[in-house]
């Protein structure tokens, strides 16, 4: 996602590295502030998931991983399993039923820690250092480096860090184009399938993922920047995966013209254009219709190009799956740009929710990042990560929209200032109580944060609830942290039982930390009761602590957390680092008598996939397949810091990891 922090007061240009000048009139120029801004780094506050988004989702706002390894130089090995059918006898790939044919195995190396960047979507020049102080480790057994945050004993002794669980076979298999597997060999345990005509897109990254109950996966996209304020591609796609036949397809999403490339008119970008997708998720068609539908939203739909001639891009997106051949399609009728959004709302929202381009410019969606669906009303809550543009605000916002893209609520971020400090808030992800009631449905907000001066602020975490009867919006917790020692509260996810996890990251941006538990007790979790929305809370309470029920200790081993999914058979919570270190909890109980097993972690080998050491490779969001058994799981390879950005789009290959969970789970 893009990063505010790079993006200077006048929203003339990036600053940076070759930071190319935009239009006046950005959505989120940053006003009032005549601050320096700081060069381009990896380190503010992301735009993730970022993740990311981006990282994530991002933001995160917060991006892009690393692991070791050369990609692209693996070749089928001499006996001939290197993309076809294996021998028969095998444990079942993931997302296969038992019996299926599988291609040879892999191996798999320990490595030493690769620790990921701040936010989900914003990774830093740091980060990449933290790579190459911590690279290497390759020798089976203890891998990561010593810890000063590990536990110590009674006398005064640290405990060995457990080393990661040795993979059975079957447990792990990697998906990709033939021959991009790297280091990848017949003697792993990892089994590797080739699949013809795998491919996203110039300067196209995997992002975020949501599974079908069909069983196809499918990819969101994202620059290779890891910043989709600096775009590396010529379209807008995702990727699409169906396990069962192995076949991967590459859905370009058309423009309102017709038009699959959006080429920005300004020379210097070398044909960049098109948009990123920040988020996708897949929900049960409305009533009167069968089967599913998937939703998706763009931060970045508009790169200003001549939309006379190549059109507008959705903010919003639908696919569902149909036609002759029952193959998934995109929907332009049930897609909206922000100018159709704009147009399902009154005025007065509109002109703020979606503010008008300047000269003439289609209007902005205002960086749609994240997507969650209500589970009473079956309405959708979108995180907007920017401002308004300038003369406005530089916080984001929440809008609620309906699946036929109608506007039933909004909400915009108040200026907040606690102890007279005032802050940038910008919402990066939200997630839904499934347990919610009827006009009272509950969904959590994370948001990046930075001051007037661009330092990035730890990440709150804030409750709301969504009335559909009334079409309001209403925070019901302030923003508030787990600890006040500098930890970032990074993604969320609920468990069936309205249980609350919250992966979080240490203060120095890198590093996990340990997962917080927030249980429900009668009608609420701990962030209403104990942190109310009451008052002037965006000064009087933003940012106050609100401990976690639980803080689930053996979870913070590795690199900041990007993917968090519920096994809804089991109730498992698994996490998956940057680094690429997947560790499952097992939670018992209820309430205030939780209990929690965390097994041992498993490295899934992202070492064995890394190009140059200009590249990186990390995990993004992934998504549980429950009746196949399958923890689908993105990873992407980009480049952050080693070309000057921008540069003609180009390929680099992605993948996709399917985890056996029964495998997983039974450690």
């Amino acid at each position: 996602m893009p990063d505010p922090a790079n993006i200077d007061p006048d929203a003339t240009k990036i600053l940076g590295p070759g930071g190319p000048s935009h239009p006046p009139g950005w959505p989120w120029a940053h006003h009032g502030s005549t601050s320096q801004h700081p060069p381009r780094t990896w380190g503010g506050p992301p735009p993730d998931q970022t993740g990311r988004p981006a990282g994530s989702g991002g933001r995160r706002p917060g991006p892009g991983g690393h692991a070791g390894g050369p990609a692209g130089s693996g070749a089928p090995d001499s006996s001939g399993e290197g993309g076809g059918p294996g021998s028969s006898g095998r444990p079942a790939v993931p997302g296969e039923p038992a019996g299926s044919d599988r291609s040879g195995s892999r191996p798999l190396t320990r490595r030493g820690l690769i620790t990921g960047a701040a936010g989900l979507g914003a990774l830093a020049a740091g980060g990449a250092a933290a790579w190459r102080l911590t690279g290497g480790g390759s020798d089976g057994q203890q891998w990561w480096p010593g810890n000063p945050d590990l536990p110590v004993r009674a006398d005064g002794s640290t405990p060995a860090p457990t080393a990661a669980s040795k993979l059975p076979q079957g447990m792990l298999t990697i998906f990709g184009a033939p021959g991009s597997f790297g280091g990848l060999d017949a003697s792993s345990p990892i089994g590797v399938v080739e699949v013809p005509g795998w491919g996203f897109g110039p300067g196209q990254a995997a992002f975020m993922s949501a599974v079908a109950a069909d069983g196809t996966v499918l990819i969101g996209t994202t620059p290779f920047t890891d910043d989709q304020s600096a775009l590396t591609g010529t379209g807008m796609e995702l990727g699409l995966f169906e396990p069962g036949t192995r076949r991967f397809t590459r859905m370009v999403v058309p423009s309102s013209t017709g038009r699959q490339t959006q080429p920005r008119t300004d020379p210097l970008f070398s044909g960049i254009g098109g948009g990123d997708i920040s988020d996708v998720i897949v929900v049960p068609a409305p009533a009167g219709e069968q089967g599913e539908r998937a939703v998706f939203v763009s931060l970045m739909p508009y790169y200003f190009w001549d939309v006379r001639t190549y059109g507008l891009l959705p903010a919003f997106g639908q696919l569902r799956r149909g036609g002759a051949d029952g193959a998934w399609g995109y929907e332009p009728d049930l897609s909206r740009t922000g100018d159709a959004l704009a147009g399902s709302t009154e005025p007065w929202v509109a002109a703020t929710a979606f503010p008008a381009g300047p000269n003439g410019q289609p209007r902005s969606a205002r960086g749609m990042t994240s997507i969650a669906r209500l589970p009473r009303s079956g309405h959708l809550v979108v995180a907007q990560y920017l401002g308004t543009g300038k003369g406005g605000t530089d916080n984001g916002a929440l809008l609620v929209l309906d699946l036929d893209g109608r506007v039933r609520a909004f909400w915009q971020y108040p200026q907040t200032r606690p102890l007279g400090v005032e802050l940038v808030v910008n919402p990066r992800e939200v997630a839904a109580d499934p347990t919610s009631e009827p006009d009272d449905e509950r969904f959590v907000l994370i948001c990046d944060v930075r001051d007037a001066n661009h330092r990035t602020q730890p990440f709150p975490i804030q409750e709301f609830s969504y009335q559909a009867s009334t079409g309001r919006i209403t925070p019901r917790s302030t923003a508030v942290r787990a600890v006040q020692d500098g930890s970032r509260m990074e993604t969320a996810a609920f468990g069936a039982d309205g249980t609350l996890y919250v992966a979080r990251t240490k203060a120095d941006g890198l590093r996990a930390d340990k997962l917080a538990v927030y249980p429900k007790i009668g009608r609420e979790r701990g962030l209403v009761s104990r942190t109310p929305a009451t008052g002037n809370w965006p000064v009087d309470s933003w940012g106050r602590d609100n401990p976690a029920d639980f803080l689930v200790p053996g979870t913070d081993r590795g690199g900041l957390v990007r993917s968090l999914t519920i096994d809804p058979v089991t109730g498992a919570v698994l996490l998956g680092g940057l680094d690429g270190l997947v560790t499952a909890v097992r939670p018992a109980g209820s309430g205030s008598r939780m209990t929690f097993r965390t097994l041992d972690p498993v490295d899934v080998g992202l070492d064995r996939l890394r190009g140059p050491s200009t590249r990186y490779v990390g995990l993004r969001r992934g998504a549980v397949d429950a009746q196949r058994r399958t923890l689908w799981l993105p990873v992407n390879q980009m480049v952050l810091d080693g070309i000057r950005w921008p540069y003609p789009p180009f390929k680099l290959d992605q993948w996709l990891l399917g985890l056996n969970l029964d495998f997983l789970l039974e450690g």
